[in-house]
């Protein structure tokens, strides 16, 4: 038999960066993330009768196949069978996956990835009803972020686990714009543990913790400037800290300098615009309320001149 599931990526206003030791990836602060659903990964799991599960590419049209590293499908198959030993399943499956936008270059693939593989091992292996926050727990032990992936269009993850929470702005036009579409030297996994070296990492669970107060404050607020302050503010936290770390490390570019640089102008020309974001990676995230149509096109015709630009408008 086949099963088949797909879930979105999603990208954090507030960022996890920075895991407990020990603790099947719980993040040291709490997290808050809009849902891509545009882009998102594709699941099928076919039971086979063989001695082990094993990965394949995904095909679908008009995509090429994706190729994961031998350490990321090992990552993957033993998230599968971490399920299977949690509802008891002895069988064994092939898995094949794809996305629709690229991985590992810092777009949240894992998040999408990881969700999609618990949702569509759940209908697979099925013991019991599973609510959405069950399932996200059992997600997340494969990748912290994707948890959130579970809940649209808000997803926070504290302290309690995962759930969607009732935030204004439901509807937001997204634009990625892919400055490198290469896989990353430096992998989340491996940030998460160096950041612990910086300097910067001690007051960094308070200040993310304060920004997500007043990110929340502002946004019921319909306050948009202020958002965007808070969350210009928060990804260039997190990127301090890769490069202060010990050794250093950095994802940012010169193109994604100009991007950025791009934005804030037209922010302290007008007083408005989309907010911005970025994960550990070197690709940015603009976000705009469904009256900025025409600010997201003209910004989308000026980039599209020298980087790829996936956009969605709602």
């Amino acid at each position: 038999m086949k099963w088949q599931a797909s879930a979105p990526s999603n990208i954090a206003l507030i960022k996890y960066m920075g895991k407990i030791p020990n603790r099947g990836n719980i993040s040291t602060n709490s997290s808050v993330s809009y849902t891509l659903e545009h882009l998102r990964t594709f699941i099928e799991m076919e039971s086979i009768q063989e001695s082990q599960d094993r990965w394949e590419p995904l095909a679908i049209a008009g995509r090429e196949n994706v190729q994961i590293s031998k350490s990321g499908q090992e990552r993957f198959l033993k998230h599968l069978d971490f399920l299977k030993k949690t509802w008891n399943y002895q069988g064994n499956f092939v898995v094949r996956s794809n996305n629709n936008f690229p991985s590992d270059c810092g777009l949240a693939s894992s998040a999408s990835s990881f969700a999609a593989l618990t949702h569509c091992a759940y209908l697979a292996i099925q013991k019991s009803d599973l609510t959405s926050e069950n399932l996200a727990d059992l997600s997340r032990q494969g990748s912290g972020s994707s948890c959130r992936s579970f809940f649209s269009p808000w997803g926070l993850w504290d302290e309690n686990g995962a759930k969607e929470i009732d935030l204004p702005f439901k509807k937001l036009h997204h634009q990625v714009i892919v400055v490198n579409d290469k896989v990353k030297l430096v992998s989340s996994s491996e940030a998460h543990k160096r950041i612990s070296t910086s300097l910067l990492s001690d007051g960094r669970i308070a200040r993310a913790e304060t920004r997500l107060t007043a990110l929340k404050k502002s946004m019921m607020s319909l306050d948009w400037k202020s958002s965007f302050e808070i969350i210009w503010g928060e990804f260039w936290d997190m990127h301090a800290l890769f490069e202060t770390s010990q050794p250093s490390f950095g994802y940012m570019s010169q193109g994604s300098l100009k991007v950025l640089d791009v934005v804030k102008a037209i922010w302290q020309s007008t007083g408005d615009g989309p907010w911005v974001t970025m994960d550990a990676g070197p690709n940015v995230h603009l976000l705009y309320r469904e009256d900025q149509t025409n600010l997201a096109k003209q910004i989308e015709s000026e980039l599209k001149q020298s980087f790829q630009v996936i956009s969605h408008y709602v």
